[in-house]
């Protein structure tokens, strides 16, 4: 695993006894500090030092102070000079200075008792040997100070439920199991923004920069050890431990599962890499080989990251590959009948029992097999349930058919004199449609079956009581059967490893 990078460890610095701890009570400072300095604090609209005080400023909760050497006061607090005159103690500090500006503010940092830091200024190791050579000056005087830091050259981090946040440019985040260590801030607001789209909250939030101090798998070694984190998503450029990486992999996903977008998988992206947060990219060859070994999903695109984390946050682990189909035409389920069975996974026979339930259901024009289309009966969950019960089928994908009966009325251009009539039917097909959502959830805890759903891309479909409904369970749907499949077979392949879910034959 050397390809990945020897990486440093405390024993490389001289570091003072007095002030080691174990890396969870590291990073609890990091993740929950009582008191907070903001070095380059700032009142100038657009600059890193505004936003993140501001941003503090309006979460709350714990002592802030402002460092800034030009101004008495900056967003309403008294401004100090330096370190050396905050008055009461200092749990975390914000570096927010030009580059050449950050060794003296992590010096100022160690005489103060800074427990843990996060150091946004770029300038650094990924733009050549003398940026290179003021990082590692900022990593042994840290080092000497027992001070652990996130970054340089990165965005922020936060920790929703001590509703700690140093990233200021992000939607509003909900509360959430997902944890996000990323290589990448730009790509991190991507996926953050992905999420929220979905629904779905966050734990905590790395942006880790160039990792001159802690690298992507402390992180992950401590999101191991998180009780508030079920799912652990990562976007990576490079591993500086890739030994260490893949051996707390194979521990953590018999526990949470672990799914990864790497980039640099050509020699193009590998140098698009280094050259952006100074990665060891490493060889794509042996790092997938790595990650199947290790129980790591890999995923290709940030949007696959959310629809994997989404699938596995709501769905039971299937026992198997074998899939039944249900749509409510044709098409969509010819395009999702073609994406798994690429995906490896089986679409098997329906069992006598449940094609007699199904000719009692449908009218005579539906397929009669798997896929089942319906025929254009969006009201089709019996014919769900008939899935579910079926002993030949481990996972039902969903096409049109869950939630789409009570959002149809919401998007179809309808004359105003049916409006009041519209209203009455819309109302009775919420309810009838939210006691369907408690059966599904009921039938899917039962028969451990996960059932995916696509939405075919109803425009109004994430409004109203039924969507709310699913939104709760995390059976969200998805913007197209593609994607759904892809998720699905994702969800399959852990489970697989994990010894759950029965491998090709």
């Amino acid at each position: 695993m050397a390809a990945f990078g020897s990486g440093r460890s405390w024993s490389n610095f001289p570091v003072s006894l007095s002030v080691v701890m174990n890396l969870k009570q590291q990073l609890d400072y990091l993740f929950n500090p009582q008191s907070v300095a903001v070095i380059g604090a700032s009142n100038s609209l657009g600059k890193w030092g505004f936003h993140i005080l501001s941003l503090l400023l309006a979460k709350g909760g714990r002592e802030i102070y402002a460092i800034n050497r030009n101004e008495p006061e900056v967003q309403g607090l008294k401004a100090y000079q330096s370190m050396r005159e905050v008055p009461g103690p200092v749990d975390f500090a914000v570096i927010a200075v030009p580059f050449q500006d950050v060794p003296a503010a992590m010096e100022d940092c160690v005489r103060k008792g800074v427990k843990a830091a996060v150091i946004i200024s770029g300038g650094l190791a990924e733009i050549g040997d003398e940026g290179a050579r003021i990082e590692q000056e900022v990593v042994e005087i840290a080092r000497r100070g027992g001070i652990r830091f996130v970054g340089p050259n990165c965005m922020g981090h936060f920790d929703s439920s001590s509703d700690f946040f140093t990233v200021p440019y992000l939607p509003p985040v909900k509360k959430g199991s997902l944890a996000l260590i990323t290589q990448s801030g730009n790509t991190s607001q991507t996926i953050v923004y992905l999420a929220c789209e979905m629904g779905l909250g966050f734990s905590k939030y790395v942006s880790s920069g160039n990792e001159a101090d802690l690298h992507f798998e402390d992180y992950l070694e401590y999101l191991a050890q998180d009780d508030e984190t079920e799912v652990i998503l990562g976007y990576i450029e490079g591993l500086r431990e890739g030994r260490r990486f893949f051996e707390l992999a194979k521990e953590i996903t018999k526990k949470k599962p672990i799914v990864i977008t790497k980039a640099g998988r050509t020699e193009a992206g590998a140098r698009a890499a280094r050259s952006h947060t100074a990665a060891l990219a490493g060889s794509d060859v042996v790092c997938e080989a790595a990650f199947k070994q290790s129980g790591v999903i890999r995923v290709e695109e940030i949007s696959e990251l959310i629809d994997v984390a989404l699938v596995l946050l709501g769905q039971p682990l299937p026992r198997g590959r074998r899939v039944g189909v249900l749509s409510t035409g044709g098409g969509m389920a010819v395009m999702a009948a073609d994406v798994l069975m690429r995906q490896g996974l089986e679409l098997p026979p329906l069992s006598p029992a449940t094609m007699e339930k199904l000719n009692s259901i449908l009218s005579r024009r539906w397929s009669h097999g798997n896929p089942v289309e319906t025929g254009g009966d969006i009201f089709s969950y019996p014919c769900l349930w008939a899935l579910i019960e079926d002993e030949n089928i481990d996972a039902a994908l969903i096409i049109g058919a869950a939630g789409v009966a009570a959002s149809y009325a919401r998007w179809v251009n309808l004359p105003p004199s049916v409006g009041d009539a519209v209203d009455r039917w819309l109302e009775a097909s919420e309810d009838s449609e939210q006691r369907d959502m408690d059966k599904l959830m009921e039938l899917m805890k039962r028969y451990q079956k996960p059932v995916i759903v696509a939405h075919m891309g109803i425009p109004n479909m994430r409004k109203g009581k039924v969507y709310e409904k699913m939104e709760r369970n995390h059976v969200i749907p998805y913007l197209t059967p593609e994607r759904a499949a892809k998720a699905l077979a994702h969800l399959v392949e852990y489970s697989e490893y994990l010894g759950i879910a029965k491998g090709r034959g």
